[in-house]
């Protein structure tokens, strides 16, 4: 039947037409192009949150199949992000007193970030889709929280000395910067988020979200006193 179970873009001859009205060649590139982006991002896991162009959601949701992120400690606790950084949302099928989750079919290895051209790619992507409605590309990280991967830590007492590299920059750019903690909360390899002087972080031990302040020892190479400030 004709324009049964075909795209806007399909070049058939009968699909493209709807009512009096036919798609110009411009608007059949332009709603090729989305598709492809939107099912770029499904494919990688990417859904509303961008935090997943840059990190690698390591489970799926065993009620809805959603990409998630999740985390396991040593003592048997879970726990499903639908996003990673403040608010830390859980995901809402895991959220459930009744729900349990299976032992098979997720990881107790933290997520992994992706590949930087990986990540520029899907980026990209969600800017593409993004601006198709009007929005940015990135309209739930318009509070400020920027993420960050967790190069190295260095920990003397209460003290944490963090080495960490920016994510989905075009080149590598790392900060530097300390706080205290009574006990050991960050890693290498954790993924954190930073905002002004202050970062937020998951406390996979207590199975806790945690913020801290912190005092920036160094800046990326090139970042001015006036991107600093802001």
């Amino acid at each position: 039947m004709p324009g049964h179970n075909h795209y806007p873009w399909c070049t058939c001859g009968w699909c493209v037409k709807y009512g009096r009205n036919r798609y110009s060649a411009s608007d059949l590139l332009i709603s090729a192009d989305l598709y492809s982006a939107k099912r770029f991002l499904k494919e990688h896991g990417v859904g509303r949150y961008v935090s997943a162009c840059f990190v690698n959601p390591n489970a799926r949701c065993p009620v809805c199949g959603a990409s998630v992120f999740y985390y396991q400690n040593a003592h048997g606790s879970r726990v499903y992000f639908d996003d990673l950084g403040p608010p830390w949302p859980k995901h809402p099928c895991t959220n459930r007193e009744t729900f349990r989750p299976p032992s098979k079919g997720s990881s107790a290895e933290p997520p992994q970030k992706r590949k930087r051209g990986l990540m520029l790619e899907l980026l990209e992507a969600a800017q593409k889709l993004a601006a198709s409605v009007g929005g940015s590309e990135a309209e739930e990280y318009e509070n400020g929280w920027t993420l960050l991967w967790v190069k190295g830590v260095e920990r003397e007492g209460w003290k944490n000395r963090v080495t960490a590299e920016f994510l989905g920059l075009d080149e590598t750019k790392e900060i530097i910067f300390s706080f205290e903690s009574a006990s050991e909360v960050v890693k290498s390899g954790d993924v954190i988020s930073l905002r002004d002087e202050k970062i937020s972080l998951f406390d996979i031990e207590r199975m806790k979200t945690r913020t801290y302040a912190v005092m920036i020892e160094e800046w990326p190479v090139g970042e001015d006193a006036a991107t600093k400030d802001e």
